[in-house]
């Protein structure tokens, strides 16, 4: 199971009608997914053409109305309103910049206009290595500074918004699916077990802390859980 997989199965349990997407990558997701209307933000699309047409086509007649918006999320949120109040997203996929700071404002954000009863998908809450959590400005600060063990894959210092929420929005309830390097489902129930951790003292959390105590701090559930979660929709 992947975040395609998760989130296609939000969108049908749901019968979502506007997805939202921040972070389109290569499209492997927004393309791949079926939702009535789709919106994507990105301020640099990364078209591969035979991967992007290869997705395009296989979903052709739920792509041909996509609607891509070339900004960051944060013009995005604050210039776009309009479309967003027309069209409220019943799903939201954050997977923009790997930064606490961006996802954590990505979830204010999307949280604004997110549908009465919709859901958030937070991507990259679950790094598996201190070289993938490496807290960088940017990929390619990240890849510059070449931590040991680097991979090229990055996720950034994301899991501190997984903690943020759990900490400091007590009227939501989040938790990780342990699969596709953290999958963070947030929706609006009151967290029955919160953290309580200060926001200084989120921000001086390491990656040590986070192995230490990774299941408690993320929450993590399995897909089994994920399983049983979606019948409750």
């Amino acid at each position: 199971m992947n975040r395609v997989h998760v989130i296609q199965e939000l969108i049908d349990r749901k019968k979502a009608e506007t997805y939202l997407e921040i972070g389109f990558g290569y499209g492997d997701a927004f393309l791949n997914i079926k939702a009535p209307r789709k919106i994507v933000v990105d301020p640099k699309f990364v078209i591969l053409k035979k991967r992007v047409l290869k997705y395009f086509a296989k979903n052709i007649s739920k792509n041909i109305p996509n609607r891509y918006h070339r900004m960051t999320s944060d013009y995005f949120f604050e210039r776009k309103q309009h479309i967003l109040r027309r069209f409220p997203p019943d799903v939201i996929f954050v997977d923009g910049l790997h930064t606490h700071e961006q996802s954590l404002k990505d979830v204010f954000n999307a949280l604004k206009f997110l549908n009465k009863n919709g859901i958030i998908v937070l991507h990259d809450c679950n790094p598996l290595s201190e070289a993938v959590a490496y807290p960088a400005r940017s990929y390619r600060e990240a890849k510059d500074a070449c931590p040991s063990g680097w991979n090229g894959f990055w996720s950034g210092d994301v899991w501190k918004t997984a903690v943020y929420v759990r900490s400091k929005m007590t009227d939501l309830e989040m938790f990780v699916l342990d699969f596709d390097t953290g999958l963070g489902i947030i929706t609006r129930k009151k967290e029955n077990n919160p953290l309580e951790f200060s926001e200084e003292k989120i921000e001086r959390l390491s990656y040590a802390d986070l192995e230490k105590d990774r299941a408690r701090l993320l929450n993590v559930k399995d897909e089994e859980y994920f399983r049983e979660f979606v019948k409750t929709l």
